[in-house]
């Protein structure tokens, strides 16, 4: 049977390390305001396919390119919700278009030109669609809602990826500096050197598992303990089964009863019928 005390030791270790991940995913979170470059991790891909979606020139009554840019920079930057931000994105975009840039808007959407030329006239007379062009508009907000989709999930997965080799790089530096904070120059021996760096690279990817793992080894920890022996067992048993008494039942309970006698029905013990 495995020792208890070695299963509470890995239980604080595993811990420890998911502490050591923690720290370091906040510690890039708060250099975010000095090192602008992290929110803007996957940024690019964003911002490429806006572009593209966003063709020259800008007309009246249409956004203009670079204040779409601008609002999905800040909303990213800002950590919106993902969907709202594809939301604003397909509504931003749509405000964009009019018959002069819908040509190309169609070349990169794959949609009929003419088609989505007067689609675009429309929307800003106020003109009621052909079923034709109703048929078109929906396949077209349909294809412009994938491709912002795809770009914001990419993006999305880049700046996961990229924050978290960051929080990595900096865990693996705090397993140096703990490791040395406690064991002095003899830390820099290789085995412990690379222990320091295994702690640091698997910090990140336990952080969010660590405080549910670390209470299943513990309740494991509690079922290797010695049991306990039958007697005391019963004794906590039948005192948990044990429920107050109601007061009138205490009342009659704690009643001072009469003495019986010890022969009942004897004549002798019978007072003499009174005489007539």
């Amino acid at each position: 049977m495995s020792d208890p005390i070695s299963a509470v030791s890995v239980t604080q270790v595993i811990t420890a390390i998911g502490a050591l991940g923690v720290a370091a995913s906040g510690i890039v979170d708060a250099a975010k305001t000095g090192l602008s470059f992290i929110n803007r991790i996957g940024l690019e891909h964003i911002s490429e396919t806006v572009r593209r979606l966003t063709p020259e020139p800008n007309g009246v009554n249409s956004l203009e390119r670079e204040h779409i840019l601008r609002a999905v920079e800040a909303n990213w930057i800002n950590g919106e919700d993902l969907g709202r931000q594809k939301c604003l994105a397909v509504s931003l975009i749509l405000g964009h278009m009019i018959r002069a840039n819908s040509a190309a808007l169609a070349e990169h959407t794959n949609t009929d030109a003419a088609t989505l030329q007067s689609i675009a006239t429309k929307t800003l007379t106020g003109d009621a669609f052909l079923p034709e062009e109703t048929a078109i508009q929906t396949r077209f907000q349909l294809i412009l809602s994938t491709m912002i989709d795809e770009a914001y999930q990419r993006s999305d997965e880049h700046y996961r990826n990229g924050t978290r080799t960051l929080a990595g790089g900096i865990a693996v530096l705090l397993a140096f500096a703990g490791g040395w904070v406690l064991m002095g120059k003899d830390f820099w021996t290789w085995n412990h050197a690379f222990a320091a760096l295994v702690v640091g690279l698997i910090a990140i990817p336990m952080a969010p598992i660590a405080k549910d793992l670390s209470s299943t080894v513990a309740a494991f920890a509690n079922t290797l303990q010695a049991p306990k022996p039958a007697s005391v067992d019963a004794v906590a048993v039948a005192n948990a089964m044990q429920t107050p008494r109601p007061p009138a039942m205490a009342a009659v309970a704690t009643a001072p009863v009469a003495a019986k006698p010890l022969v009942e029905g004897s004549n002798s013990h019978q007072s003499p019928a009174p005489e007539a």
